[in-house]
């Protein structure tokens, strides 16, 4: 079948496909050029990898039936057959270890947000509730449930952008996953602000020790006054409670703002998954397509964060 180069040039996955080639070739990734040459680049298994996420594709299987259905999107990878799911399922499993994060870097280098501000959270992630490896937890306005949790370090001084992440099963703690601050230092955030959960002496030691500062929401627990607070859980507590305070805490919404389109357009949150690694591998790759779009976005010199539709 001829397909006329305009509708090819045209379609979204034509440029997404186009990001991921340069974001790869910057990367440089040393290919093993020895012995039989792969029938699929990985290139190509990550641009069917973000058709997935596109299309709400949660099965590989399902996968590998739709892109074999659509020949635009063939034609536009460079592909006569859709890899076999058990291809994808090895291929992905090994781009994931070795490359994935590197494209997710290089990403946020090219967008280049400003980091000074940054935000922390936690957001529930549901799941099948015959699922043996979720857990469960307790979640501000869900109540109780059973599933997994994505923890995010955002940036949001003027672009939405998750910095660094880590997906755990729902019955940790938002403020347990301390390693998020370690990574987050490489792009030096001057600020993070924080809710009540991270409202712990631990995490404005770790603060002080790697140079930055943390605003969080104030945690009572069981005392009757933040005079009862001690060290800098009472700076905290006077500072968030000054006009300046109240001023940057706004900012933490972004954070929600972000879960929310991770959420409503790229289906974050999916009750059929079951196993904690399809979930980590479904939220990576929703991660990544968000990444993808905002570079696009930025390419265009569009700055609104309504939906596509409300453009």
């Amino acid at each position: 079948m001829i397909i006329p180069s305009n509708l090819i040039s045209e379609n979204d996955f034509s440029k997404i496909f186009n990001i991921i080639k340069k974001q790869y070739k910057v990367l440089n990734s040393n290919e093993n050029k020895n012995g039989r040459p792969k029938k699929f680049t990985d290139q190509q298994i990550i641009a069917c990898a973000i058709y997935g996420v596109h299309y709400s594709i949660f099965s590989l299987r399902e996968l590998e039936y739709k892109i074999n259905r659509d020949l635009v999107f063939k034609e536009i990878i460079g592909i006569t057959n859709a890899p076999d799911y058990s291809t994808f399922s090895i291929r992905l499993k090994k781009i994931e270890q070795h490359i994935y994060y590197g494209i997710y870097a290089i990403l946020i280098e090219c967008i280049n947000p400003k980091t000074r501000l940054c935000a922390i959270d936690a957001t529930a992630l549901r799941s099948s509730r015959f699922d043996s490896e979720a857990k469960k937890g307790k979640g501000t306005r869900l109540g109780f449930f059973t599933g997994y949790k994505l923890h995010c370090m955002v940036a949001v001084t003027d672009i939405i952008i998750p910095l660094v992440f880590d997906i755990t099963t729902a019955n940790v703690y938002d403020n347990q996953p301390s390693s998020l601050l370690y990574e987050t230092k490489i792009y030096n955030p001057f600020l993070i602000l924080g809710d009540a959960a991270y409202d712990s002496e631990e995490w404005f030691k770790i603060c002080e020790k790697l140079d930055m500062n943390l605003l969080t929401d104030i945690n009572m627990r069981k005392a009757k006054s933040i005079e009862s607070f001690n060290g800098q859980r009472y700076k905290n507590a006077l500072f968030r409670k000054s006009p300046i305070g109240k001023k940057l805490y706004k900012s933490r919404l972004k954070i929600e703002q972000l879960f929310s389109v991770l959420k409503g357009l790229y289906n974050l949150e999916n009750p059929r998954l079951y196993g904690i690694n399809r979930y980590k591998r479904h939220v990576k790759w929703c991660l990544m397509a968000y990444l993808i779009d905002e570079y696009r976005k930025k390419s265009l010199k569009i700055v609104s964060r309504k939906y596509p539709w409300n453009l």
